[in-house]
């Protein structure tokens, strides 16, 4: 996923822990303003034996349709592992393309504008957003959903060429 996508880990001790109940009725109808934003989902339930979880790909041109993939038990644990998750408590992690922590929340988020805030600010994100712009992508029911920050804000190594064929 480096570079590729940002990350937003819900991790629960089960699939039928309250918060990680709530938390997916909150993300319900957010599928294209994550995905505009290069997001993958992961969800992780369970711990040692009966870890498991999945990634559902959200649509990064704010229209066809997720792709929803099994991860294994190792690979759950060992995500929990490297960006120290406990696999005891509910916990709502935002991680980066660089592969960073960027927030980490113990409870359910009602309400994404936090996160999109953050990752609007970002300069990579604002560069994304302008060339999403440009191409007319953005998610039929907001327009675009919200921010999107300075149009003049150049990104290092960002090659624009290069991620207008993302898109295509």
């Amino acid at each position: 996923f480096m570079s590729k996508r940002r990350l937003l880990l819900i991790s629960a001790p089960s699939d039928d822990d309250y918060s990680f109940q709530q938390q997916i009725s909150a993300l319900s109808g957010q599928e294209c303003s994550l995905g505009i934003r290069h997001f993958a989902m992961l969800k992780l339930t369970g711990n040692g034996e009966k870890a498991s979880g999945t990634v559902e790909l959200l649509p990064i041109n704010g229209r066809s349709q997720s792709e929803v993939e099994p991860l294994s038990r190792d690979m759950v644990n060992n995500l929990r592992e490297q960006l120290k998750i406990s696999k005891d408590y509910f916990s709502l992690v935002v991680v980066g393309k660089d592969g960073d922590v960027k927030a980490w929340f113990p409870s359910p988020l009602w309400s994404l504008d936090n996160i999109y805030d953050l990752v609007d600010s970002m300069e990579l994100r604002v560069q994304e957003a302008k060339l999403q712009k440009r191409l007319g992508i953005s998610c039929p029911e907001t327009g675009g959903g919200r921010g999107g920050g300075s149009e003049e804000g150049r990104y290092p190594g960002y090659d624009e060429e290069e991620a207008e064929k993302m898109y295509m």
